[in-house]
């Protein structure tokens, strides 16, 4: 999932020259920031213990080329190092996990290297992250207890699903679509061929955006007068977050569900204070603020085997009385076919109801109307897949391509790229400026 950011000028802005959104004037060092990528392709040569199989994880080195430089901010290289460290204990019958997650990035994307913030609720991705810290109480034969940090899916249709959009993301990279994990409660069980799961998180986990006028979040040409900067206002998220409830069973040859929810919807609503605006020497300088605002949704879900495909359905009523949220109407459907070792996914989702402002502000409603096609398949040297995403709006979209060897059971070696096209009015298109490829090497233990 990927987005643009398009915000309409303002009778202020009206009166002054417009933008050409690829000119905002910004200093970067990349010198200071390499020492990140050495330290951890170090680590990559560290031979490591495995104990039993209760610790896992891997150091990646992943370099990055970009077709375009954005002047004055983005280079066309970037690097990112990850350690990441995973525990997992049986405590008699309960289950203890626990990752941590280590990185360095040689851009702007990123806090302080002493911060740390294991809420995930700040403006930028911590260099050290919790990913999972978590306890699964067996109550009885049928029914689990999980506390704690963990991630969340309800998604059925794959590629885009309305069960799965509102939930937090971090879109530091905008293409990797990386689902924030929640400090949550949630009790599951089953009642003969009924299915129930309950979850209650305390606290709003928001949306990571990239830095704004970066190429990873670009404001589209014509927005705000040339020099233009953004001064992204620190702000406190709401510390309630949401409650859902979902059953599912089987009728016959149909797996059929529901979901409702309520609560603080995690992905942001940006307001550029115009009124605010400073000017200096190069243009002017606009703070930014991000509201939150409360949603209310109900959903179903049907899947069916239909031959040799898996047909799922999803369709989802959503609710606020935001004026610029508004009320939604989305579904998707897909279907899904093996091919010997690997499968062939197609995704077609909509919202039947126009947001009240551009959908682009709207994050996981961005990319609607979309189709999104997927193939992966795994060979005897490794994996490879191929993405195409298209925005039906305004016909741009994206080809993504990666492919994975195993040089030998510990060692990996990644090649891949991301090619956006199309009209900038699309949440693809804006994207331009990003094409790429990468390379990326692994060592798992």
């Amino acid at each position: 999932m990927i987005f643009k950011f398009e915000i309409k000028a303002l009778p202020l802005l009206a009166l002054l020259h417009r933008l050409n959104s690829r000119r905002h004037d910004f200093s970067f060092d990349l010198k200071s920031e390499l020492l990140y990528l050495h330290l951890f392709l170090l680590l990559l040569l560290l031979p490591l213990p495995v104990m039993a199989g209760e610790i896992s994880g891997y150091a990646e080195a992943k370099g990055f080329a970009y077709a375009e430089r954005w002047p004055g901010r983005d280079n066309r290289g970037l690097g990112w190092g990850t350690l990441f460290t995973k525990w997992e204990e049986m405590l008699g019958e309960t289950q203890f996990t626990a990752s941590l997650r280590g990185e360095g990035i040689t851009s702007g994307e990123q806090q302080g290297v002493l911060d740390f913030d294991p809420a995930d609720r700040r403006l930028r991705r911590s260099p050290v992250s919790v990913r999972d810290l978590w306890l699964r109480i067996p109550l009885n034969s049928t029914h689990d207890l999980q506390l704690g940090r963990f991630q969340l899916g309800w998604g059925k249709t794959d590629g885009y699903s309305p069960a799965d959009a509102f939930l937090p993301r971090d879109l530091t990279d905008p293409f990797a679509d990386e689902k924030l994990p929640l400090w949550a409660l949630r009790l599951n069980g089953y009642n003969g061929a009924l299915r129930y799961e309950v979850v209650a998180s305390p606290v709003t986990t928001p949306w990571r955006l990239p830095p704004l006028g970066s190429r990873n979040a670009p404001i589209h040409a014509g927005s705000f007068p040339s020099g233009t900067v953004f001064n992204e206002v620190a702000s406190s998220p709401p510390d309630i977050g949401f409650a859902a409830v979902r059953l599912q069973s089987a009728f016959g040859d149909w797996e059929v569900g529901g979901w409702g929810r309520a609560g603080v919807r995690p992905a942001p609503l940006l307001e550029f204070r115009i009124d605010q605006a400073i000017s200096t020497t190069t243009g002017f300088s606009i703070p930014v603020e991000r509201r939150y605002a409360r949603e209310e949704a109900v959903g179903i879900e049907l899947s069916r085997i239909i031959g040799s495909w898996i047909v799922r359905g999803e369709g989802a009523a959503l609710f606020s009385r935001d004026c610029d949220l508004g009320n939604a109407l989305i579904g998707s459907l897909s279907a899904e076919r093996g091919f010997g070792d690997g499968t062939f996914l197609i995704t077609l989702a909509g919202n039947a109801i126009s947001p009240p402002v551009d959908a682009s502000q709207l994050f996981d409603r961005a990319i609607l109307p979309a189709v999104i096609a997927a193939w992966n398949r795994t060979e005897e040297w490794g994996e490879w897949k191929l993405v195409w995403s298209a925005g039906l709006k305004h016909g741009d979209g994206m080809l993504k391509g990666e492919a994975g060897y195993n040089i030998s059971d510990i060692w990996k070696l990644t090649l891949g790229g991301e090619l956006p096209y199309g009209s900038e009015e699309g949440v693809y298109g804006a994207l331009n400026t990003a094409r790429r490829v990468h390379v990326a090497l692994r060592r798992s233990w």
